[in-house]
């Protein structure tokens, strides 16, 4: 082989070397490039290895601390356990029901004190089975079994516990507790027992079982939650229902169903519609009756969670007492009709006599008549009267007794009464010689709103016995009151005499009903000994208080303190007196004052003498009086006289005379020349119109005024008066008593003939009797207001001889204007006269 072809072999050898180094290095470089890789992948795994080392590492460290904790953690959650376990039986120890736990075989696990102490197992302990706990507790006597042996006692308490739900048992202790058992299984078989003591609520039961009347409660939806056995008795057609969750309205529907409602009979619905809105109602209280007959009174309250409690009350024997009292009531006043009409009639069969008695004696004493005869006279005058006051204090003392004395205010005129009061008993003081005074604050209102009838009774009480047990001297009637708030006055009335006195030991009971002060003094003085204690309940309904001062043989004060409201009625415009001096005489040096105080505030100046002759000293210094008042009755020279003297000596001022018994006085002064005649005692405003009517408007102090002219009574006609009065004995006493007073006077025997000589007639007043026949006083006085029609009044004046309360507010109302009760007398009778005397007629007092 040449060497072309070894040099081409050894460059093919070369090239195929070179070849196969350059795979081999290809080879080489990818097996780096692998170990390269694989390396790298070996180098991350070790770094995660470890990582995973330290962070299992950590988690190792961190396993065991937290182990560590959870050790810690168990001991204390172990400490709170124990010591929550303790708490839990504390507490379970401290209430005051029993708790206890038993296991499955029934031996107590555990129990705190309330209940071992009930069951007496505190030396047993722990342990003691339930029956044991039953027996031993039986065995004590700590229970009361009511005659039930022990052992069928404990028997029947276990059986109980065999039941899938144990019923609630109520244990009653010896020592007076009841405790209600209440057994409960747990999951695992053990027992659960609570001794709850109901003390409280069983005594409260037995106290509702107790009551004699129905208990029932429902709750917020109206179903029954409970009841007492009575409610059941009182509702023994629904009893069956009668059980817890039943409905109000169930159980009202069942009852209307089977007739027990009896005011349900035949409005059915709209009964039970009304009952159920009752029921509804926060508080109702109404009456149910049976279809039995029997009564209850219902009673409804809702209670503070929306429930209604309910009380059932038999009221079938208070209904039956209360028809037999309506009963007794009606026969009651039945009968006291009956006697108030009996007594009314009594009072007006007693009077009317006693009017021709008590009249013709007084006509008669005014007569001619020897001492005995007059005395005879006197005594049958003095024992009517005496029996007319036994009348009216009989009468007044059984309306107050019987509770049936009423007040009747009105506006009148307090000082009015008092004088009116006082000239009623002027001819009884008149015959004593003694001198009735009133003392009235100038300052104080005239006009009240109060009881003028009632008040004028007190005055006339008080007033009278002052004048009865009073021989010589005076008796002083004096008002006085504080300042009190506008609209209402406290008045202080005293009536003050000079008479025989009270002692000291009969001053305690003089207000005692039937009580007179029986002594050598008093005993020949008549009276029912009523007075005073009818006086006494008067001022005490008036709310006010009574009282007496008295030293015996040197007289008596007796006093009242009431007080009454102002009247609004408007005063009557006054005229001005403008006189300015006044010369007063009068012995009695009270008078003096009195006349003096009413004088002094219209600015006059008052000169007081003690008697006459003093009087025309005292002129003959210095004439220069407006007016001069003296008293009649003076000792050595009398009033008349006094005037008679001062006119023959040439003064010719007003003389205005003061008299007990002025009738008298002007038939003896017709010569004295006197301006007026006043009756005693004074009326405040009587001698002030008198003044007002002397004033006359002059220059200067001191002048003297001018006699008022007498008012001509030549060409006037007589007053015409009718009294109708069907007692023929009641015309003559009437007409006696009338004769001397100048008037037209004509009889009507009924109420008939005095309306028919109405209309003939025209009497200027009609004095008519209320009981008369065919038509009595009341029908006359209708009938006549009727024909009147408004165009006309002639005044109407009662005749009446009842005397019962209310008789006056029937008479006023049948139109008549005042009213008189028999007896009459004189006085009063002139009295309503000279009121009701027209001007075109003459005045009563003087004659044709």
């Amino acid at each position: 082989m040449d060497m072309t072809e070894r040099l081409a072999n050894e460059r093919r050898a070369r090239l195929a070397a070179q070849r196969l180094l350059e795979q081999k290095s290809r080879e080489l470089f990818a097996a780096n490039e692998k170990l390269a890789v694989h390396a790298r992948v070996l180098s991350d795994e070790i770094v995660v290895q470890r990582s995973v080392v330290r962070e299992a590492q950590s988690e190792a460290e961190a396993l065991k601390g937290q182990n560590a904790r959870f050790v810690t953690a168990l001991e204390q959650a172990h400490t709170l356990a124990v010591m929550a376990e303790r708490r839990l039986w504390d507490s379970i120890d401290t209430i005051r029901d029993g708790f206890a736990v038993f296991d499955s075989g029934l031996q107590m696990a555990a129990a705190n004190s309330a209940f071992l102490t009930a069951f007496a197992v505190e030396a047993a302990g722990h342990g003691v089975s339930y029956g044991a706990m039953l027996q031993l507790a039986a065995e004590r006597g700590l229970v009361r079994l009511e005659g039930e042996p022990v052992a069928d006692w404990v028997a029947r308490m276990l059986a109980r516990l065999e039941a899938e739900a144990i019923e609630p048992v109520v244990v009653q202790m010896s020592n007076g507790n009841y405790l209600r058992l209440m057994d409960r299984r747990a999951r695992d078989g053990d027992l659960v027992t609570l001794a709850v003591d109901i003390t409280e609520q069983m005594r409260i039961w037995a106290a509702i079982e107790a009551i004699p009347d129905g208990f029932v409660l429902f709750d917020r939806e109206d179903r029954l939650l409970t009841c007492n056995q009575r409610y059941r008795d009182l509702h023994a057609e629904s009893a069956e229902i009668l059980r817890p969750g039943v409905t109000f309205e169930d159980i009202l529907r069942h009852g209307l169903a089977r007739g027990k409602y009896a005011e349900a009979v035949g409005r059915e619905a709209e009964w039970m519609s009304e009952r159920m809105a009752a029921h509804r109602a926060p508080s109702s209280i109404h009456e149910e009756r049976f279809g039995n007959g029997r009564w209850l009174r219902v009673l409804e309250q809702s209670t503070p969670d929306g429930g209604r409690v309910g009380l059932r009350v038999d009221i079938t024997d208070w209904k039956e007492q209360q028809a037999a009292l309506e009963a007794a009531r009606l026969q009651a006043e039945a009968a006291n009709r009956a006697k108030s009409a009996f007594l009314a009639n009594m009072s007006h069969e007693i009077r009317t006599p006693m009017n021709g008695v008590v009249g013709m004696a007084e006509l008669l004493c005014d007569t001619q008549l020897s001492e005995e005869q007059r005395l005879f006279a006197e005594t049958i005058r003095s024992s009517g009267e005496a029996l007319l006051v036994i009348i009216n204090d009989i009468l007044d003392y059984s309306k107050i007794e019987a509770e049936r004395l009423t007040l009747h205010p009105e506006p009148f005129d307090l000082e009015r009464t008092i004088h009116e009061v006082t000239m009623l008993l002027q001819p009884r003081a008149r015959a004593k010689g003694l001198n009735l005074m009133i003392d009235y604050d100038m300052f104080l209102p005239t006009r009240f709103v109060g009881d003028p009838g009632r008040i004028r009774q007190v005055l006339t009480n008080l007033i009278g016995n002052a004048v009865k047990f009073t021989d010589q001297g005076h008796v002083l009637v004096r008002v006085v009151g504080p300042e009190e708030a506008e609209g209402s006055q406290q008045l202080h009335v005293t009536v003050e005499d000079t008479g025989i006195g009270i002692s000291a030991s009969n001053l305690e009971h003089i207000f005692g009903e039937f009580n007179q002060v029986e002594d050598q003094q008093n005993r020949k003085f008549e009276g029912t000994g009523l007075g005073l204690a009818i006086t006494r309940r008067l001022i005490e309904r008036m709310e006010g208080t009574i009282w007496v001062d008295s030293d015996q043989g040197k007289g008596a004060c007796f006093g009242f303190r009431i007080r009454l409201p102002v009247s609004d009625d408007t005063p009557e415009s006054r005229l001005p007196i403008t006189l300015r001096r006044a010369l007063v005489v009068d012995d009695q040096f009270l008078n003096r004052t009195i006349l003096e105080r009413q004088l002094t505030p219209h600015g006059i100046s008052v000169t007081l003498c003690r008697s006459g002759a003093e009087a025309l000293a005292t002129l003959a210094r210095d004439s220069a009086f407006d007016v001069v008042l003296t008293d009649h009755d003076m000792p050595e020279m009398d009033g008349l006289a006094l005037a008679r003297q001062i006119r023959a000596a040439g003064h010719r001022m007003p003389l205005i005379m003061l008299s007990s018994h002025p009738y008298a006085a002007r038939e003896a002064g017709g010569d004295a020349d006197l301006t007026a005649i006043l009756q005693k005692p004074l009326l405040r405003s009587d001698l002030y119109r008198h003044l007002q009517a002397l004033s006359v408007c002059v220059p200067g102090a001191g002048a003297v005024a001018a006699a008022r002219p007498p008012v001509p009574v030549s060409g006037r006609r007589q007053m015409r008066v009718l009294a109708a009065e069907d007692n023929r004995t009641n015309q003559l006493v009437f007409a006696k008593m009338v004769k001397d007073i100048d008037i037209d006077l004509k009889f009507a025997s009924n109420g008939r003939e005095a309306v028919e000589l109405y209309q003939s007639w025209k009497p200027d007043l009609i004095f008519m009797d209320i009981s008369m026949p065919e038509m009595d006083g009341r029908e006359a006085a209708r009938a006549i207001r009727l024909i009147e029609d408004g165009r006309s009044h002639v005044p109407i004046v009662a005749l009446t001889a009842h005397a019962m309360d209310g008789d006056s507010t029937d008479i006023l109302a049948a139109g008549l204007d005042r009213y008189l009760t028999k007896p009459l007398r004189k006085s009063m009778i002139l009295e309503v006269m000279e009121a009701f005397c027209p001007d075109e007629a003459r005045p009563v007092g003087v004659a044709a």
